[in-house]
């Protein structure tokens, strides 16, 4: 089980989202803009953010930006989630660990949600072992 944090302002993505995630077994946490996701994050350090590309107060990459300038959450895996088509190219540019084009079934919000934890879990395992 992870702790991740969900940010969109489509309360009803939202809270498909949250269903999704809860029902692979995780601690979910939403919020509805960036603002608050970076606010929570400093507060709460989960696992995984996941980020609506717009979204009021704080779009995602303003989000990412100010996620990725804060040591205490600038290591925080992010998945960035977007309708727009040159997205996936402009998110690793941004940011973001991963990205998710809406609109997506609940398997492939699962899928990139595991992927993202299981490569967090490679980067840390290889720090402690002393590898590169």
């Amino acid at each position: 089980m992870a702790q991740i944090l969900v940010a969109n302002d489509n309360c009803d993505l939202l809270e498909c989202c949250r269903a999704i995630l809860e029902g692979d077994g995780h601690e979910v946490e939403i919020v509805a803009d960036g603002e608050k996701a970076v606010v929570i994050a400093r507060v709460w350090h989960p696992d995984a953010v996941v980020l609506d590309w717009v979204m009021p107060r704080m779009d995602g990459p303003a989000a990412i930006a100010a996620l990725r300038s804060d040591p205490a959450t600038e290591h925080i895996p992010i998945l960035l989630m977007s309708g727009t088509e040159n997205g996936e190219m402009v998110s690793a540019e941004i940011g973001a660990d991963a990205f998710l084009r809406k609109p997506f079934l609940a398997a492939d919000l699962s899928a990139a949600v595991e992927r993202l934890l299981e490569a967090t879990d490679r980067r840390v395992a290889t720090i402690n072992s002393g590898g590169e």
